[in-house]
C-alpha cells in the first residue's frame, strides 16, 4: 500500500521481508534517509497478537529520536508496575514479589522503560511509515525465490511478481523464508521448549487493581504453573504456560481448555467470578540461537530472522529494531556513495556478538524463573530470597541494554578512555547521555533527532572545524559541544549516525578525517 499514490516513488533501492518491528523501522529509516524501499509481507493484515509487552530504553531513544515515543508512554504501564508477583493464584495467597525497582529518573537515559505490548509498537512504526512516500508495503506477498547478481537483487513472491532492488533485508521472522532460501543455519539452542499464550478480554480488577506488576506466576505449589500479565493495565491478558521440549509442537489448548487455564491460574469459576473472552490463542518454539551468518551477498539478515531468545528478558523485538538501525545508516552511506561497500562487513561483525549475549543472558532469566517455581514448591525461603534479588536485573536491565560495546566493526584508532565508567565516551559504545551544544541549542546526546555522523569536541573553538571536515567529505552531520568529562582523557569523539563512539582522540581535524575515511572505507 502506498499512501500517497499521487507521488510515485524512485526505483527502490531496497527490498525489505517482513512487515513486523524491524523490517518497518529499516523502511522508516532508508526513508529518512532518502532511499526508497518495498516492503513484502506474506500475511494479509498486521499481527494483532500482543506478543512481547515491553520496550527498553535504548529502543525508546530511538523511538524519541523518530517522533514516536510519546503516544506509547501515554499507554503504558506506570514503572511501578515493574515487578513479577508470584502466588498461588491471584485469588489467593501471595507468596513473594521481585523488590522495588527504583527507576524514575537517570543520568544515564532520558528514556525509561515502556510496558506495552508489540502490537502497540507496530502501529506507532506503521503510522509513521504510512507518511513516507518513499515506502511502498506489500501485503500478502510470501517471498518464494531471491536471486542476486553484481547488478542487484530480485525477490520474486507468489504471484510471480519480481521486485527489484540494490539490497534486500530479511527481517520475516523466526520462520524467516529469506534465511532459509539463503541456506542459512541456526546455532545455538533450537528447542529449550514451547511457549502457549491465550489473549484473552476479561476483568480482573478485584484481584488485581492494587497490585501492579508485569506479570503474575502462578501455580507452583499446585504443580500448574501459568502466567498473567497485563496488556493494556485494564482489560486485556495474556496468559502463558510452558511446554518442556519435544520433537513435536504440542497443539494449542481449545477456546474451552484456555478458559480453565484462565480459571485455575486466576482461582476463580469459570463464567462465576471470571468469564474470559478468547482473542487468540498462539504456539510457539522456545529457542536461544544465532544465525551463522548473517549476510550473504546483497543480501541481510535482522531481528528474529537473525537471532531468537527465549521471552524472558524482552530482547527479541528491542534487539531486533537496534539491527536495523545499525544496519540502514551503513546501507544509506554506501547508496549515497559515501561509503565503500566493505562497510556492510561490519553489521554481522558488530550485531552477532550483541545477539549471542542477549540470547545467554535471556536463557538465564528462564532458568532463574524455573529455580524461583522450584524454590516455592520445595518451601525453601532462602533459595527464593536469593533468586529474587538476582532477578532485579532482569527487572531492570540498563546494563544489558544500555552498556553493550561492540569490540570491532565500523571503528578507528585506539581507546584512551579505556577501562572508564560507561559516562565516559568510549570507543565502540553507546555515546553517553549528556546535553550537547549543536548550533546554540542544548540537545541531547541520544533522544534528540540524528542527522548524520556526529564531531564532538570540548573546545568550541574547534566547531568551524569539525563542521569543515565533514563537508569537505561530503557527509551529513553536525559539529557538538560537550562537558570535558564526557570525553574524558579525550578532546574529540567521531559519533556515528546510530549514536555509537567510532573513535575518540586529539582535537585535530587531519586525525578526524582520516578516522571517517577509515571508518567508511573510503580512500584519501
Amino acid at each position: 500500500m502506498n499512501p500517497h499514490p499521487d507521488r510515485v516513488a524512485e526505483e527502490p533501492r531496497v527490498v525489505i521481508v517482513g512487515a513486523g518491528p524491524v523490517g518497518l523501522a529499516a523502511a522508516l529509516l532508508l526513508a529518512r534517509s532518502g532511499i526508497a524501499s518495498t516492503v513484502l509481507e506474506q500475511d494479509e493484515a498486521p499481527s494483532t497478537h500482543p506478543k512481547a509487552r515491553g520496550i527498553r530504553p535504548r529502543t525508546m531513544e530511538l523511538f524519541m529520536q523518530w517522533g514516536i515515543a510519546d503516544p506509547l508512554y501515554a499507554i503504558a504501564l506506570p514503572e511501578e508496575a515493574n515487578r513479577f508477583i508470584y502466588c498461588d493464584t491471584l485469588a489467593g495467597e501471595e507468596i513473594a514479589r521481585t523488590g522495588e525497582i527504583e527507576s524514575k529518573g537517570s543520568a544515564t537515559t532520558l528514556a525509561r522503560a515502556c510496558r506495552v505490548a508489540q502490537d502497540s509498537a507496530l502501529r506507532s512504526i506503521l503510522g509513521a511509515v504510512e507518511a513516507e512516500p518513499l515506502v511502498t508495503v506489500r501485503l500478502g506477498s510470501p517471498v518464494v525465490a531471491i536471486e542476486q547478481d553484481d547488478d542487484g537483487v530480485r525477490a520474486v513472491d507468489a504471484s510471480g511478481t519480481v521486485h527489484r532492488g540494490d539490497y534486500l533485508i530479511g527481517a520475516d521472522g523466526a520462520a524467516s523464508a529469506v534465511r532459509r532460501l539463503l541456506g542459512v543455519g541456526m546455532e545455538g539452542a533450537p528447542v529449550i521448549g514451547y511457549g502457549q499464550s491465550i489473549y484473552w478480554r476479561g476483568d480482573l480488577s478485584r484481584w488485581t487493581a492494587d497490585r501492579l506488576c508485569i506479570q503474575f506466576h502462578t501455580g507452583a505449589r499446585s504443580g500448574h504453573p501459568a502466567s498473567v500479565a497485563s496488556v493494556d493495565g485494564k482489560e486485556r491478558w495474556i496468559t502463558m504456560v510452558m511446554q518442556p521440549a519435544s520433537e513435536t509442537r504440542p497443539e494449542p489448548p481449545t477456546p474451552e481448555e484456555a478458559r480453565e487455564i484462565i480459571a485455575r491460574a486466576v482461582g476463580a469459576a469459570v463464567g462465576d467470578e471470571v468469564d474470559p473472552e478468547i482473542l487468540d490463542i498462539t504456539t510457539w518454539r522456545i529457542s536461544a540461537q544465532v544465525a551463522e551468518r548473517w549476510r550473504e551477498g546483497r543480501v541481510f539478515l535482522a531481528g528474529d530472522a537473525a537471532h531468537t531468545f527465549p521471552p524472558t528478558g524482552g530482547f527479541g523485538m528491542n534487539t531486533g529494531i537496534q539491527d536495523a538501525h545499525n544496519l540502514v545508516w551503513k546501507l544509506a552511506a554506501v547508496l549515497a556513495g559515501n561509503a565503500g561497500p566493505g562497510l556492510l562487513d561490519s553489521y554481522e561483525a558488530e550485531r552477532a556478538p550483541v545477539a549471542r549475549s542477549n540470547a545467554a543472558w535471556s536463557a538465564e532469566n528462564g532458568a532463574r524463573f524455573r529455580r524461583i517455581q522450584a524454590a516455592i514448591a520445595a518451601g525453601d525461603d532462602e533459595a527464593l530470597a536469593e533468586q529474587l534479588d538476582a532477578q532485579r536485573g532482569h527487572v531492570d536491565a540498563s546494563d544489558q541494554d544500555l552498556a553493550f560495546r561492540y569490540e570491532t566493526g565500523a571503528l578507528a584508532g585506539r581507546d584512551p578512555n579505556d577501562g572508564s565508567p560507561t559516562a565516559r565516551a568510549r570507543l565502540g559504545s553507546r555515546f553517553p547521555e549528556t546535553a550537547l551544544l549543536i548550533d546554540g541549542e542544548r540537545r541531547s546526546s541520544n533522544t534528540d533527532p540524528v542527522d548524520g555522523f556526529r564531531i564532538v569536541v570540548a573546545d568550541a573553538a574547534r566547531v568551524d572545524a569539525a563542521r569543515t571536515v565533514l563537508e569537505r567529505l561530503g557527509l551529513p552531520g553536525s559539529a557538538a559541544v560537550a562537558d570535558a568529562a564526557v570525553l574524558g582523557v579525550a578532546e574529540a569523539a567521531v559519533v556515528r549516525p546510530d549514536g555509537i563512539v567510532a573513535w575518540c582522540g586529539a582535537a585535530d581535524p587531519a586525525e578526524w578525517e582520516a578516522a571517517l575515511l577509515g571508518i567508511l572505507e573510503r580512500r584519501p
